[in-house]
């Protein structure tokens, strides 16, 4: 659909436009040059006319989806039902330790709190498959003797903030008998932030056609819904081992970790039940994933720190691969231009493989490219 363009005048145009047409409609000469009375009703006219002309794009602007920012978005969207993704804590596990652990046992209750250098606050939360977990004391027990015990935690607030990485978690928010430090071995993932307006406005048209159920792309429109980092696709008339199954429908869900929880698993097979037709069979299950290893080597400028850019370059192409979508393959040029952006120490790469080749890696239904070992010769 082509844009009409508007028809838009400045301050200057707007009073030479009242100018000209005043001395055009009146039979006597009019002296309407700078400092007249004349001149300054004109002016004060075309400085609420610009006003008005402002106050109009406001409106055309707030009036469309595609032009609408921030809470105009949400509003927009509220009127058919729909909102905005909200992001997702980040998640990961956290390792106490006692320098003494011989004298005390020390217990670890939910709601502890940890905290990063730069304030970002995390939260122990209750696992009772943790080997540690004693529901008597209603939390984590070192007992003595045991030098360190690992927890799970979750960021207090939303979004990709809360991504930190190996020992970034080193403050302890909460004082507790029996335990010294905290730190944290693995990078803590899965946060992500709430949708964008652009996020918002490629996810309406699916969100839309999602209202009518019983379709594929409804049910998958649908799941997707759970949250911001929520990946989908579905396979007709297959079951989850390939076979023929007619009738039958196969949703594979992630959420970028190649290793989605079963309370997302469950909260996704309820709404797929609810959009499927009625003598449609369906199951909802995690994706085969596959975790390619990349190799390469590095030649970085005078002065460059190599655990720095190494670091650098890991995470980007993990982010690669996280970010792929069930079903996608993996480019291998695609890695060599991450590589180069990865960081500007990097001043040539070689023998750069892909799960061993040169080759892309292709597509399959069902099985989810996740980020695997990167190393470095």
């Amino acid at each position: 659909m082509s844009v009409v363009a508007l028809s838009l005048r400045s301050f200057a145009q707007i009073t030479s436009g009242a100018v000209t047409a005043a001395q055009a409609a009146s039979t006597t000469l009019l002296d309407l040059s700078t400092g007249t009375a004349g001149l300054a009703i004109l002016e004060s006219v075309s400085g609420v006319g610009l006003w008005l002309q402002y106050v109009a794009l406001q409106i055309l602007t707030r009036n469309r989806l595609s032009t609408s920012q921030g809470t105009d978005v949400d509003s927009f969207i509220a009127d058919f039902g729909f909102s905005r993704s909200a992001g997702n804590a980040a998640t990961g596990t956290v390792t106490f330790t006692s320098f003494t652990p011989s004298l005390t046992s020390a217990t670890i209750v939910p709601g502890v709190t940890v905290r990063t250098v730069a304030g970002i606050t995390y939260d122990v939360t209750e696992d009772s498959a943790n080997t540690a977990w004693d529901a008597t004391a209603g939390g984590y027990v070192r007992q003595a003797g045991v030098s360190s015990i690992t927890v799970p935690v979750t960021c207090e607030t939303s979004g990709t903030a809360g991504n930190v990485g190996i020992g970034a978690i080193c403050l302890l928010g909460t004082a507790i008998s029996g335990i010294d430090t905290v730190t944290n071995a693995a990078a803590l993932t899965n946060g992500s932030d709430a949708q964008t307006d652009a996020e918002v406005r490629a996810d309406f048209p699916s969100w839309i056609a999602s209202l009518g159920r019983g379709t594929l792309a409804a049910i998958i429109a649908a799941v997707e819904r759970i949250g911001t980092d929520i990946q989908c696709d579905g396979i007709e008339n297959y079951d989850s081992a390939g076979d023929w199954d007619p009738g039958n429908i196969t949703i594979y869900v992630d959420d970028g970790s190649g290793d989605v929880s079963d309370t997302i698993l469950t909260e996704a097979y309820t709404i797929a039940d609810q959009y499927r037709a009625s003598p449609v069979s369906i199951q909802v299950v995690r994706p085969t994933v596959v975790r390619p290893a990349v190799a390469m080597v590095l030649t970085l400028t005078s002065g460059a720190s190599a655990s720095t850019v190494e670091g650098a370059v890991t995470a980007d192409i993990s982010s690669y691969f996280n970010g792929l979508a069930i079903g996608d393959g993996a480019v291998y040029t695609q890695i060599i231009q991450i590589i180069y952006a990865a960081s500007t120490s990097i001043s040539s790469v070689s023998g750069v493989t892909l799960n061993g080749g040169t080759s892309d890696i292709t597509g399959v239904a069902g099985v989810a490219i996740r980020a695997g070992a990167v190393t470095y010769g």
